[in-house]
């Protein structure tokens, strides 16, 4: 039985922490699916059956250069194979709703393809639109490919795919969205990022030191990384303005590592993950808060110490907000059982928040499914 496997003993612990007296919504979570390898309908009926406290089910809508729904003409993005008249997508939707439950998108937006997916590379077809770091490549251990956020091409199809999604899917309740560069690789050196921070500084970023020099002591060095932090903002707040246009003002949360908010400007630069911005500036409705768990390199207590950092810069954002807490079944692109996530978030004390799930892979949802229900089970 549940109750008496290992993963439970952990889940117990952890999602105690989790549903402790506050807000009511704090007993709703969320759970990402990702179709065709995950079955979302039959996802859908078992949470309704077994009651699983899902308030949220986010389903993937594009990976790989491929949607579930056809695409606009003419743009670098195709129907998934099996989803060409958009149906299923409507379908789950209808479903997901009739058991209670909301229904985001989901998105990365431009990691486009992970070299662990059996789908082809879109940028064989379209090179252009990948985004390359100073040797001009992704790297020998990159862990996926990004489009580059400084493409015009690139703008103007992930706009246009989300002004399809909005307008085609108008019972969406909302959009989740990964939207970051790599934090293993420092990219933002492809013709068009290049071009693009010439046009408004005059230099070109593949003759900045980016690797021994201060910022602080070269100016244009601090430049970029402003500008990268700047142009990176104003596009994820036009993605949001064009789906929420589309979708009558629903919301767009994104994915964000809390600790981001507290590493210098170069390191902030690197990902362009700079959510304190992205709040401030409402670029994104709300937050789907991380612990970097990677960090643990830095010593044992790193990962919690640099979220409870960041959780106290969100904290102080007005509105306050209303994020989730993700349990993670990636870090930094790289597989993590869900299980091994629990264990390790159970050595710390966490902030009341819902669960974001996100199994990630088909392998892992059967484990996401278990930690429902433990959830279930510690609500009643």
């Amino acid at each position: 039985m549940l109750a008496s496997s290992p993963l439970a003993m952990v889940a117990q612990c952890l999602l105690a922490l989790v549903l402790q007296p506050a807000t009511p919504a704090s007993n709703e979570h969320a759970l990402r699916v990702v179709p065709p390898e995950m079955d979302v309908s039959q996802v859908i009926e078992q949470i309704q059956a077994d009651a699983l406290p899902v308030d949220v089910l986010v389903i993937d809508i594009c990976r790989s250069g491929q949607a579930l729904f056809p695409p606009p003409e003419d743009g670098p993005f195709v129907a998934r194979q099996g989803f060409e008249d958009g149906t299923q997508l409507g379908q789950w939707i209808e479903e997901a709703h009739a058991a209670g439950m909301r229904v985001y998108a989901g998105m990365d937006v431009l990691r486009w393809w992970d070299p662990r997916s059996e789908d082809p590379d879109p940028f064989e077809a379209h090179p252009e639109l990948l985004e390359l770091n100073p040797d001009l490549s992704c790297g020998p251990g990159a862990t996926g490919k990004y489009a580059s956020p400084w493409s015009a091409k690139v703008r103007t199809a992930v706009t246009d795919l989300l002004t399809q999604l909005s307008t085609e899917y108008p019972h969406l309740d909302g959009l989740y969205v990964e939207c970051s560069l790599s934090k293993t690789d420092y990219l933002g050196f492809s013709d068009a990022a290049r071009a693009a921070f010439i046009r408004d500084q005059r230099v070109d970023p593949i003759d900045l030191p980016i690797y021994g020099v201060s910022e602080d002591d070269h100016a244009p060095l601090k430049s970029w990384y402003e500008w990268r932090l700047r142009t990176f903002r104003e596009f994820l707040g036009a993605l949001r303005s064009t789906f929420r246009k589309g979708a009558e003002g629903k919301p767009v949360i994104a994915r964000a590592t809390a600790g981001v908010a507290t590493y210098a400007l170069r390191h902030r630069a690197a990902s362009c993950q700079d959510w304190m911005e992205w709040r401030f500036n409402t670029a994104a409705d709300d937050l789907v808060l991380e612990i970097d768990l990677a960090r643990v390199i830095r010593g044992a207590n790193a990962p919690i110490n640099e979220f409870n950092a960041g959780y106290r810069l969100y904290g102080s954002i007005q509105p306050q907000g209303s994020p989730y807490l993700l349990v993670p079944g990636e870090i930094r692109h790289e597989p993590v059982s869900l299980e091994e996530s629990v264990q390790r978030m159970d050595e710390w004390d966490l902030p009341n928040l819902p669960l974001f799930i996100d199994p990630d892979r088909a392998s892992e949802l059967g484990v996401a499914l278990q930690i429902l229900s433990v959830l279930r089970d510690n609500r009643r």
